[in-house]
C-alpha cells in the first residue's frame, strides 16, 4: 500500500515538475515575442499579457504541488523545535491533517467557482476564464495527494518507531530534512 502511495507521489510529482518547467518556458516565451514585437516591429501581440498572466496562475498551483512533495514551504521550525519529540510526532501530524483538510476545502470551492456563472469569455486568448481559475482545485487536489503520501510516511514511521522524520522536522540544514 505505501508503495503504491509513493509511486503515485512521485508520478504526480513528475508532473508537476514537467508543467512547471513548461509554464515558465511558455512565460519567457511569450514575454520575449511580446517585447520583440512591441519594440522591433512596433506591433504589440493583444493576448500576451493574459497569457502570461494565466500561465503564472497556473505555475503557482502546479509549482505548490512540487512544493509540498518534501514539506518544503515556508514555516517557522524554532517552534516545532521547542517541543519534546512525543509531542512533535503528533502536532506534525495534525498540520498535515489540517492542510489536507484546508486543501479539500480549496478543492470544494474552486471547483464551485470554475463551474460557476461568473466566468467571462476573454476574447485577447479566446477561452473561457474558466481554464484560468481550473488552476486551484486541480493545483489543491494534486497537493492533497501529497498530504496522503506524507501522512503514510508518518504512519509508517511512527508504526515502526522510526522517530527520525520527525526529529529532522525544522532542521535548519537542509540536509537534514526528511525526504518521503
Amino acid at each position: 500500500m505505501i508503495a503504491t502511495i509513493r509511486k503515485i507521489a512521485q508520478a504526480v510529482d513528475t508532473v508537476a515538475r514537467l508543467a512547471s518547467i513548461f509554464l515558465v518556458l511558455a512565460v519567457l516565451l511569450i514575454m520575449s515575442g511580446q517585447v520583440f514585437f512591441r519594440y522591433v516591429l512596433n506591433s504589440s501581440l493583444q493576448w500576451s499579457e493574459e497569457a502570461s498572466i494565466w500561465a503564472m496562475i497556473w505555475m503557482v498551483f502546479i509549482g505548490s504541488v512540487v512544493v509540498m512533495r518534501n514539506w518544503e514551504h515556508i514555516y517557522i521550525p524554532t517552534v516545532i523545535r521547542l517541543f519534546p519529540l512525543k509531542i512533535r510526532i503528533w502536532l506534525i501530524v495534525l498540520s498535515h491533517v489540517l492542510v489536507g483538510v484546508f486543501l479539500c476545502v480549496l478543492v470544494w470551492y474552486g471547483w464551485q467557482v470554475v463551474t460557476g456563472s461568473s466566468n467571462a469569455f476573454s476574447h485577447n486568448i479566446g477561452v473561457s476564464s474558466a481554464w484560468a481559475k481550473a488552476s486551484v482545485p486541480l493545483g489543491a487536489a494534486m497537493m492533497i495527494l501529497m498530504v496522503i503520501a506524507q501522512l503514510a510516511e508518518d504512519f509508517v514511521a511512527i508504526a515502526s518507531k522510526d522517530f527520525s522524520r520527525f526529529a529532522a522536522f525544522g532542521a535548519m540544514d537542509p540536509a537534514e530534512r526528511p525526504e518521503i
